[in-house]
Order: structure tokens, then sequence, then C-alpha cells
């Protein structure tokens, strides 16, 4: 996870860089806009401080937009957390999908051992590979923040956990993934041997 936050850094490092180079070139460079001897109106109907506008409105957006993304795929870790076990009580795809895999929300019954058990619904993303593994009834490990249950994180989905009883739904889920183009043939071959050797 640090390094997916130190290429959304980056990213967000490039094009500030980029929309400043633009601003001054606008206003400093060769081919400046000429404010003098002009009101502010007559400047804005002549449409010169259009760019001067656009850009930062676009600049602060796109930032907007990547440090959104960077929050969900590499979320802050949570200090001073509390590890808990929990239950998988229900799944839904959230439709986005990071690298071909899938984010789901998961409806968790988290079980801390100082307290009472409570719900929580977190988002996560999980292996397309282990999509129809994610499934309720499985266990996994949670961080979650005491002074606010809402701030939660899925630190480990222990999906040997499932019933075994769901190897004919994984096969056609893998088949699936391969019809489509979402898995290569040796993720396929590889994968399908795993579950047959589990039966």
């Amino acid at each position: 996870m640090k390094s997916t936050r130190i290429i959304f850094l980056v990213s967000m490092l490039f094009s500030l860089l980029v929309m400043g180079g633009v601003m001054y070139g606008m206003l400093f460079g060769p081919d400046k806009m000429e404010f003098e001897g002009k009101s502010f109106r007559e400047l804005l109907q002549g449409g010169e401080l259009l760019g001067v506008i656009v850009v930062p409105v676009v600049m602060l957006v796109t930032l907007a937009i990547l440090w959104g993304v960077m929050r969900s795929v590499a979320p802050v870790a949570i200090k001073n957390g509390v590890i808990a076990p929990a239950r998988v009580l229900e799944v839904r795809d959230t439709g986005v999908s990071i690298n071909d895999n899938p984010q789901v929300a998961l409806l968790l019954e988290v079980t801390p051992r100082d307290r009472a058990a409570f719900q929580a619904e977190v988002k996560t993303v999980v292996s397309r590979l282990n999509a129809a593994l994610v499934q309720p009834g499985i266990d996994a490990d949670v961080v979650f923040d005491p002074n606010n249950l809402k701030r939660i994180q899925v630190r480990e989905l222990k999906l040997g956990s499932a019933p075994q009883t769901d190897a004919e739904s994984r096969l056609k889920e893998l088949n699936r993934l391969y019809d489509q183009g979402l898995i290569t043939g040796e993720e396929f071959r590889a994968k399908r041997e795993e579950i047959l050797n589990g039966l």
C-alpha cells in the first residue's frame, strides 16, 4: 500500500507542476496575456481571464479526484486501532474495479474481546481470482478505531474459512472470468487446480 500511496502522491505532484507550468506560461511566458489599459470587465468579456479562472479550477478538481482515489485504494492506517476478529454477514459489489480487481462492500459482525460485538460496513478490494470466495460466513481480521466504530479497515479475509460446499460455484465463476478475458489461461489453470485439490 505504501507504493500505491507514493504513486498517487507523485501523480498529484506532476499534475500540480503541469498546471503551474500552464499558469506560468499564461502570465509570464513569451505569449503572456496583456492586461494593461483594460478594465476587469473588459478582460472578462474578451475572454482573457478565462484561462486564469479555468486552469486553477481544473487543477483543484484533478487534485480532489486523485485524493479521493488514493484514499479509497490506500486508506490512511488507523493509529491506535484495535485488532479484532469479524465474520462477513453480507457482500455487495460496489461496481468499482481497481486494476481489474473488484471493490466489495462488506457488512461485518465484529467481536472484540473487551467490548460488545457490533456491526460495521467496510469497502475493500479483493483479487479477481478470489472474488467468488468472498461470501457471507467467512472470517476476517479487522482493525477499528475504538472512539469511532465506523472507522474500520479489513486486514485480512480468511478465504479458507468459507464452507467447502461451494466448489461448483467457484468453478463457474472461474470459467466466467476466463471467458470474459479477465484472467489468463495460466491463472485459470492454476486456480482450477487449486479448487479441485481442495475437494
